[in-house]
């Protein structure tokens, strides 16, 4: 299994993890990566391009500013002090919804689709 990351991998190991997998250059198991904290989930072998595909389009049909402000929150948050990090989420936050975005998914769910 191979695990697609967003950010340095080495952010999410613990330190004996990375060095390892650095000098050594070696693969490691899905089992091994899910342990490690690489992938936060694993599939049957041959299923992983099905599954790819159905959680991108699950993630396409959600509001979009919403997510990529909730990513950047993510992102940000990590040198931030917890007030600084609440205040960052709450100006991301703030920016989506001057985006009116969420104005349709109200509309939705108001009415129960």
């Amino acid at each position: 299994m191979r695990a697609a990351t967003e950010g340095p991998a080495s952010a999410n190991l613990r330190g004996c993890h990375a060095l390892d997998m650095i000098l050594t250059g070696r693969g490691v198991s899905g089992e091994d990566a899910h342990r490690m904290g690489l992938v936060n989930r694993l599939v049957p072998s041959g299923q992983a391009l099905a599954e790819a595909l159905a959680m991108a389009h699950k993630l396409s049909t959600l509001p979009q500013a919403a997510m990529r402000s909730d990513r950047m929150s993510c992102y940000e948050q990590w040198p931030l002090a917890v007030r600084d990090a609440l205040l960052n989420e709450f100006q991301h936050g703030m920016a989506t919804i001057k985006s009116r975005e969420m104005i349709g998914g109200l509309q939705r769910f108001a009415s129960g689709d």
